[in-house]
């Protein structure tokens, strides 16, 4: 749990690590039998319905910790992983 946007919070994660180069792991694990063709765009379209859960997760670790974050889904029933790079928000600038 941690205090984002002044409310507490809950996250609960399948696994975290940091690898040898520094960059932070934050891996979902979906072990849900997907029964219909296509495993490839099954794995696309469950990668976009959880990519804001990845995305808080790398928020709140990220406050803790500030390093970079890479995010996964891991699929072991169809031996399939999707991975993405995640940076922080960047503040807009405002013209001079």
């Amino acid at each position: 749990a941690a205090i984002r946007d002044g409310v507490l919070a809950d996250a609960v994660l399948d696994r975290t690590f940091i690898d040898d180069d520094g960059t932070r792991w934050i891996i979902d694990f979906k072990t849900g039998d997907h029964q219909g063709g296509r495993p490839e765009a099954f794995m696309d379209s469950e990668l976009e319905r959880y990519r804001p859960q990845l995305t808080r997760y790398a928020e709140l670790l990220y406050a803790l910790e500030p390093r970079p974050i890479k995010l996964a889904l891991y699929f072991p029933l169809l031996d399939g992983w999707r991975e993405w790079q995640w940076a922080p928000a960047t503040p807009e600038r405002s013209p001079p």
